[in-house]
């Protein structure tokens, strides 16, 4: 391999893997898995585009034949756009019904991978065509083509995760909905990649611009699926699912979460993994305690309990393993205006609230009952009163 193909392939393979990053890094609560994201990766480069070769070469090109006119026109911006999308969305549909597909934004994330995986297998085989334009190819298609495939498989997706808690005709619906917008956006770009082997160097920007906008738009998205996420946790987490109202509030301001935590992990540099771990096992825990209440599912609905209760055990493993001295500093990091969140804390534990609280609660207030033992015309001053006075 020449120095030449090397960029060439290096690009073709970077680029495209480059916007799978962003996009997924994007997912602020972490709901996605991982694991799935590489399979959705690997089925859109394997299976989704054999699939798609099956179809296009072997059924639509000679039945656009037999229709007549254009036969690579009507196979290219008609047929394919069908044939592919349906074949990059089938590991989407199938994942759907996992713990770990939380909501849309997971569904866009798996979308997408699978778009960007098979995209990318094409960018090989378009390079193969013509080896000494293999850096341009490589270049105009990871800016154009290998985002719009990305964007049209993240709208199926996007679609199934939004509509997959409404009955079985809500679903159908979903599939219709995702693929139309799919088709149409595919459709939209092979039509202007059509067009652009005679427009020259407008054609290149008018792709690349479909492309960049797809994945702008699924990055808005994905921002106000976040935020709608946000809501759940408010909705979610609470002492019913062993989450303190200091510890929710960090939650629902994940995004500066480092900002929030930094005095801790300062402090406790050892420990800040674990703070940052049993942080986000709640996240999971409040997504999918909203999950659980929303979906009518029994299957669905087992499998969720599960994983809850998993999560729930290793939060307490985490919370045992960090101590309870760290895990107080949790609690003690919000300026004086979240007072009110302490005093119903307070008020909680005086109720006969979780023992690991009460217990905390009355350790840190050892000092100040032995003071009072000493002066018994002192009020009793406990933890949360010494936060208040500051």
């Amino acid at each position: 391999m020449n120095i030449n193909a090397l960029i060439a392939a290096l690009i073709a393979f970077g680029i495209p893997l480059i916007f799978l990053v962003v996009i997924y890094t994007m997912d602020l609560y972490a709901s996605r898995s991982f694991r799935l994201v590489v399979l959705c990766f690997f089925w859109g480069a394997l299976g989704a585009y054999l699939i798609a070769e099956f179809l296009n070469f072997r059924i639509a090109t000679p039945l656009a034949g037999i229709i007549g006119g254009s036969t690579m026109l009507i196979a290219t911006v008609w047929v394919a756009p069908i044939v592919e999308e349906i074949g990059k969305s089938l590991w989407v549909f199938y994942i759907s019904r996992r713990p770990e597909f939380t909501y849309f934004v997971d569904g866009m994330i798996y979308g997408f991978a699978s778009g960007i995986g098979f995209s990318i297998h094409e960018n090989f085989l378009y390079m193969q065509m013509d080896p000494t334009q293999g850096i341009g190819t490589a270049l105009t298609r990871s800016f154009s083509t290998c985002l719009m495939h990305g964007t049209a498989s993240a709208l199926v997706g996007g679609a199934v995760g939004w509509f997959r808690f409404q009955k079985r005709s809500g679903r159908i619906l979903a599939m219709i909905g995702g693929w139309a917008m799919a088709f149409g956006l595919h459709t939209l770009f092979n039509r202007v990649a059509w067009a652009w082997m005679d427009a020259g160097i407008w054609g290149t920007i008018g792709g690349m611009a479909i492309g960049l906008a797809g994945v702008g738009a699924i990055a808005v998205f994905i921002t106000l699926g976040i935020r709608e996420q946000r809501k759940w946790l408010k909705e979610t987490l609470d002492r019913r699912v062993g989450v303190t109202s200091a510890e929710s509030r960090i939650i629902q301001e994940y995004e500066d979460l480092e900002d929030i935590i930094e005095p801790i992990t300062k402090q406790f540099p050892r420990d800040a993994d674990n703070i940052r771990a049993f942080l986000h096992r709640q996240v999971q825990i409040g997504l999918k305690t909203k999950v659980r209440q929303k979906i009518n599912d029994p299957k669905m609905e087992a499998k969720l309990d599960e994983e809850i209760a998993q999560l729930r055990q290793e939060m307490e493993q985490i919370r045992r393993e960090t101590g309870v001295y760290v895990m107080g500093f949790v609690r003690t990091i919000f300026p004086n205006e979240a007072l009110p969140i302490w005093r119903r804390l307070e008020e909680v534990a005086a109720q006969g609230g979780p023992t690991d609280l009460t217990r905390w609660a009355e350790m840190l207030s050892d000092k100040d009952k032995e003071e009072q033992d000493q002066d018994d015309s002192k009020p009793e001053v406990n933890i949360f009163a010494r936060i208040q006075k500051g």
